[in-house]
């Protein structure tokens, strides 16, 4: 009952129903997969959300506040005319900013996925982000150009605006880092905070370090810790305090 009474004052509850409504089939609306918070703006769902696998409540939630990294961008605005897939669980901080244009596919892996506060994406091609990827508050990812370029010494040479961006499993993405067109990261890579990730490095070894703008690799035999329980054993034995920033 508290944990009920918990999500009712936390989740946007009417807008949670409408949307969750408007956009499954009864049968799937009525286990509430989505959960929307505080201020979130649709200015088009004329696109397909997708939700494979198994569907439990609250499974994707869209503007969470978990208070880590505050922002005076609190409202969320999403404009869905392609195709959104989830295959699993997503979470999505307050202030995201999320375009998915026609004809373009925009998909998510089957475990968890965490993006932090002031999110971007613009996907206009393709932008598939695999299972378990952590990006930290104001990443970016774009797979478009928007303007063409004209490059002079190859004959006036206009090239496409777009070029799909792939991510793997296991991901840990710094802040402030921007993935653009091209941009593919395998399994078990860590960005460094503030990179641009602008190129296909499908070839680096598992647990590489990538940095820097444009990003390369810096390191290799680099692994995050995602057990929750070494984690508090690191804390206590270099006497770590975490306090919500």
């Amino acid at each position: 009952m508290r944990r009920l009474l918990y999500i009712i004052r936390t989740i946007n509850v009417i807008k949670t129903i409408w949307f969750n409504f408007k956009v499954f089939p009864f049968a799937v609306a009525k286990k509430l997969p989505v959960w929307l918070y505080g201020k979130v703006t649709f200015r088009s769902l004329a696109g397909k959300i997708v939700i494979n696998g198994p569907i439990t409540s609250g499974m994707i939630r869209i503007g969470k506040n978990d208070h880590y990294v505050d922002t005076a961008i609190q409202q969320c605005i999403w404009n869905v005319r392609g195709t959104l897939i989830f295959n699993g669980p997503v979470i999505f901080g307050h202030g995201s900013y999320v375009v998915i244009s026609d004809n373009a596919t925009l998909e998510f892996g089957e475990r968890e996925s965490y993006f932090g506060t002031n999110l971007k994406i613009f996907c206009f091609d393709r932008i598939v982000i695999g299972s378990n990827v952590r990006a930290a508050w104001d990443c970016q990812f774009m797979d478009t150009t928007f303007h063409y370029v004209q490059n002079l010494n190859k004959n006036g040479e206009i090239g496409p605006l777009t070029k799909p961006i792939i991510l793997g499993e296991d991901i840990w993405v710094g802040n402030r880092t921007t993935f653009t067109k091209g941009a593919v990261v395998p399994d078990k890579t860590i960005v460094a905070s503030n990179s641009l990730v602008n190129k296909d490095f499908s070839n680096i070894e598992p647990h590489s370090l990538l940095a820097g703008m444009p990003a390369s690799v810096k390191a290799t035999g680099m692994k995050r810790i995602f057990d929750l329980d070494i984690q508090r054993e690191m804390d206590e034995k270099y006497n770590y305090v975490r306090t919500h920033l």
